[in-house]
């Protein structure tokens, strides 16, 4: 949890900054989220690599080797930015896809560590890294950017040293044994996994939520300090808040889970979100964009550690790099588009339009949901059924 909320402060600092850098390098207005994009982009084409390097090297050595390249690519940022050239920049943060990659991979170390029952409250807890990251990134940034001649050099400096930092915490984390099961069993065919209602209900919900959040939150700054005409201290107290939003409620999303159920949190994170494109509507003041960036943080909260707990349901431990490899590279590169096209259509069809492109989607994770919740009921009762008869 201590290191992923140090390495966790490059997501706020691209979000805050990227925007702002975009602007001044970028050749025209329309590529200005372009560097946000890409950090997602980065993030979907080295997952698949980085999941099978964890599985070589064992999990410790990959986080650390990844945590280095992430600390080097910082220093690269800001060359990038001292000699103004945009392409350059592009590629750094195209490459912090390599750390926050294998970051992602956090959660299922997590889950592992403790018993079923409790994996929701594991993945919660580690959740909390986010709340001190969505202070250090933005303050980091804030802070640097004024430490060199060319502004915000020195936000991505600083982003360096808190990586090497997060060293120190990796170093402490004992990788588990892999179990003769692990190592040994046989792997079902991928399209036999795929087709499980808990499987689809888990990535579905997963990729919506994290789709629909990259795409407004992509768009926020932009919205807000170019065409709402908000300063930058405004802007960042909302991406702040929205990024506290994100992981505030993994205080008590884990015992909700417990309480209420897997599927009963998932529509509540669709509501959430929902809220969040009725409040968008509503106007362009101030309070419109906080009240709309807060609940798209907590829609997105419990449905991806929702949909993260469900996920284990559908697969072995012999399959687990496989599936979990898959899931993240289809919810990542979901994210992608939705980051990639958010600076084009902020740019031409506006803020409006922008959250009408989000509701079909969650139509669609909740169609999933149901489908998910309805089958699970109808095979429980026909497991009851079957036990009453043999009684």
């Amino acid at each position: 949890m201590l290191a992923q909320a140090l390495i966790g402060s490059i997501g706020p600092v691209i979000v805050f900054v990227g925007g702002f850098i975009g602007l001044k390098l970028a050749p025209t207005k329309i590529l200005a989220t372009m560097p946000i994009a890409l950090m997602v982009v980065g993030i979907a084409l080295f997952m698949l690599p980085v999941i099978k390097g964890l599985s070589i090297v064992g999990r410790k050595n990959g986080f650390i080797i990844a945590i280095v390249s992430g600390s080097l690519n910082c220093l690269f940022a800001a060359y990038a930015i001292e000699v103004a050239n945009f392409w350059l920049f592009c590629l750094s943060i195209t490459l912090f896809g390599i750390v926050i990659a294998a970051v992602q991979q956090f959660r299922f170390a997590a889950m592992e560590s403790v018993s079923d029952e409790l994996a929701s409250k594991a993945v919660s807890i580690l959740l909390l890294a986010g709340l001190i990251a969505a202070f250090i990134g933005p303050e980091i940034a804030f802070v640097g950017k004024d430490w060199f001649a060319t502004e915000f050099v020195g936000s991505f400096v600083g982003v360096s040293i808190l990586l090497l930092l997060s060293i120190i915490f990796v170093w402490f984390y004992k990788p588990l044994s892999k179990t003769q099961e692990e190592v040994h069993a046989p792997k079902r065919a991928l399209s036999e996994i795929i087709k499980q209602p808990v499987f689809l209900a888990s990535i579905i919900s997963a990729t919506v939520g994290f789709t629909v959040m990259s795409f407004i939150m992509t768009a926020t700054p932009i919205s807000m300090h170019v065409y709402s005409g908000f300063d930058i201290e405004d802007t960042k107290w909302v991406i702040q808040s929205h990024i506290i939003a994100m992981y505030l409620p993994s205080f008590f999303t884990g015992k909700l889970i417990q309480r209420f159920g897997q599927a009963k949190i998932l529509f509540s994170g669709i509501f959430a979100l929902s809220l969040c494109i009725i409040i968008g509507f509503a106007g362009h003041q101030y309070v419109h964009y906080w009240g709309a960036l807060v609940l798209l943080g907590i829609g997105w909260n419990f449905m991806f550690i929702t949909a993260t707990t469900l996920l284990p349901q559908s697969y072995t431990p012999s399959e687990k790099y496989k599936i979990q490899g898959l899931n993240d590279l289809v919810m990542f590169s979901c994210q992608a588009v939705a980051s990639l096209s958010a600076g084009w259509v902020i740019n031409t069809l506006g803020w409006n339009s922008m959250l009408v492109i989000c509701i079909p989607l969650l139509l669609i994770a909740a169609f999933f949901v149901l489908y998910w919740r309805s089958w699970q009921l109808k095979n429980k009762y026909t497991l009851t059924k079957i036990h009453t008869v043999k009684e």
